[in-house]
């Protein structure tokens, strides 16, 4: 009698702890699956759940760098995923990035909130998606999260970050869900850059990187109005250092970049001279 009692005790245990398993409410039932972003080879969300991809009532933003639709090597973006369903409380989301020549795995992936997000492999290629427990929305309809992704060191032309995302009803069954997916295509923005343009030659910075004070050396081949000015890595104006006329020769000129109330950074020089342009990098 007290075996069989002992063995009930036990089966009702095991199927309270099932049960509470596969509550809706549990905050980490999401699954740890491949890749399903739509990209080249893949399917999107909807290689396990039922439905039409990018056809329900909610919306899905994935940004990068803030809009960019060129990188710089080297450079590091952060990148936004943000999904959004009405009564919806628990999304999943999942981004590769591929260089179009050959669909392969480029640049590289690091982690903002190892708490919310995390890097896996699925094959040959490299993935930033949610961790389970950072699938459960803290608010109701929504759920965002964020990572950072690095250009490769070199120009190898245009690449496409991929995210395949998913609103689900929190059934425990792969219908009823709506599957949604984007894409970002990137050019490189500084091919050439570093190439000396007719007007100029003899072009440097140095050091680079800086701690902010620089020296710019340059010649001048032609008579005429010259300018030194400052700009992101995105190509906008932050400040014109200097603004004079120049006779042909050999200039060195000396700047404190951190009087300009920039971060550190990269940033671009640029040079005009009698409607002649050249932009290095400079980093901070």
């Amino acid at each position: 009698m007290k075996h069989r009692l002992t063995f009930l005790l036990f089966s009702l245990s095991l199927l309270v702890i099932i049960a509470s398993g596969f509550d809706i409410s549990s905050p980490c039932d999401a699954p740890l699956v491949g890749g399903h972003t739509g990209a080249p080879g893949e399917t999107s969300c909807t290689g396990c759940h039922a439905g039409t991809n990018n056809t329900g009532p909610g919306t899905l933003t994935f940004d990068i760098g803030g809009g960019i639709t060129q990188y710089v090597p080297g450079q590091t973006y952060v990148g936004t995923v943000t999904i959004q369903q009405s009564g919806i409380d628990k999304f999943g989301f999942s981004c590769v990035a591929l260089n179009d020549n050959s669909n392969t795995t480029i640049g590289a992936f690091s982690l903002i909130d190892a708490a919310r997000t995390r890097l896996y492999m699925d094959g040959a290629r490299k993935y930033v998606s949610h961790k389970p427990c950072a699938a459960d929305a803290s608010t109701l309809g929504t759920n965002q999260w964020t990572f950072n992704w690095q250009a490769p060191s070199t120009d190898v032309g245009t690449i496409t970050l991929y995210v395949g995302s998913l609103a689900s009803n929190h059934s425990h069954t792969t219908s009823g869900d709506n599957a949604y997916s984007a894409q970002i295509q990137l050019t490189p923005s500084i091919t050439g850059i570093n190439e000396v343009s007719k007007g100029f030659s003899n072009f440097s910075i140095f050091p680079n990187p800086s701690d902010g004070n620089i020296e710019i050396s340059y010649e001048v081949k032609e008579d005429g109005q010259n300018t030194i000015a400052l700009f992101d890595i995105r190509g906008k104006l932050l400040k014109v250092l200097a603004d004079e006329k120049n006779q042909k020769g050999l200039y060195k000129r000396s700047f404190n970049l951190k009087e300009t109330g920039i971060e550190p950074g990269m940033y671009l020089i640029r040079i005009n001279n009698a409607g002649k342009e050249i932009t290095k990098i400079t980093i901070l």
